[in-house]
This record gives structure tokens, C-alpha cells and sequence, in this order.
């Protein structure tokens, strides 16, 4: 939240259109100069966040834990699609799986209700083709197939009560 990056093969085109003309600000030719590309100058440092993930995990880190929330989801949604009670409503994509109960919208909300309101996992809505649909997202670094598997059974659970 409140952090992007941009990859450019044309950083001078950036610096020219984001150059401040300021005295006071202007860098030697060889220096970077930040606020040369971007129109953030002067406000909150934002990229903080982004430069500790990279720097903490890493490339090579970065891409096994996305690697492995992607599998995660792939996992869960298996388990969605093999299940009758339940459907798969768009791909899998990423570490999103969309899916409902086989039931009314009624029944898919009280779901959510339920299954959040136990504090065990925590999963959101959204509307698709004008369906109430259920949302499970894996995007923290911790998660484990143990953890995936307590959210199904959490949800399988909470079908049942109600």
C-alpha cells in the first residue's frame, strides 16, 4: 500500500520530465538525484518499504515465497474443485482463489460471517457476474500448507453450522 515501482529503460526521459529547476536542488551531472524521477519530493518515503522487502528476501526470496503462495492457492482451489458443495467461480490466479458454496448469496454471506467471525482465518467478498462470491488470498510470507488446510477445514466446518 502507498509504494510502487517502476522499471524504465529511459531513466533520462523520466529526469527531464520530473527535473526540478530549483537552484538549490540541482545535482552535479554524474549524481543521482532522486527527486529527478519521481514528483515525490518533499513527502513521505515511501520506497522504504519496498527497499526492506528487497533487501530482507532478496530476488531470489521474493520469488520462492510467490512461488509458494501460488502453489498454496493452487492446492486450495483442488480442493474447491473437487469438493460438490463447492465451486471454483473465475481461474485460479496468483494466490487468488475465487469460489462460492453451491447456494444462494444469502448462504455465501452468512458463510463469511461465520467463518470470520471464529477468528481462525479471515477471507473477503466480492460481486462477479452479479454473484456474491468468496475470496481467499494468501499473501503473507508465513503461511503454510498447514495453514491452507485450517482454512478449508474452517470453511468446510462452517457450512455445516448455520
Amino acid at each position: 500500500m502507498d509504494c510502487s515501482l517502476l522499471w524504465t529503460s529511459r531513466p533520462d526521459d523520466f529526469r527531464r520530465a520530473f527535473s526540478l529547476v530549483a537552484e538549490y536542488l540541482r545535482t552535479p551531472e554524474d549524481a543521482y538525484a532522486l527527486s529527478d524521477y519521481g514528483p515525490a519530493l518533499g513527502r513521505r518515503f515511501r520506497s522504504l518499504k519496498l527497499w526492506a522487502v528487497l533487501r530482507c528476501y532478496g530476488r531470489e526470496g521474493l520469488q520462492r515465497i510467490v512461488r509458494e503462495h501460488v502453489r498454496l492457492a493452487e492446492l486450495f482451489a483442488g480442493w474447491v474443485d473437487a469438493d460438490p458443495d463447492w465451486e471454483l467461480i473465475a481461474p485460479q490466479r496468483f494466490s487468488l482463489v475465487v469460489f462460492r458454496l453451491r447456494g444462494s448469496d444469502d448462504e455465501n454471506a452468512a458463510l463469511l460471517e461465520r467463518v470470520n467471525r471464529t477468528g481462525e482465518i479471515f477471507i473477503s467478498h466480492t460481486r462477479l457476474s452479479g454473484r456474491y462470491v468468496l475470496r481467499f488470498a494468501i499473501g503473507n510470507a508465513r503461511t503454510t500448507e498447514e495453514d491452507v488446510r485450517r482454512a478449508w477445514d474452517v470453511l468446510r466446518r462452517g457450512r455445516t453450522h448455520g
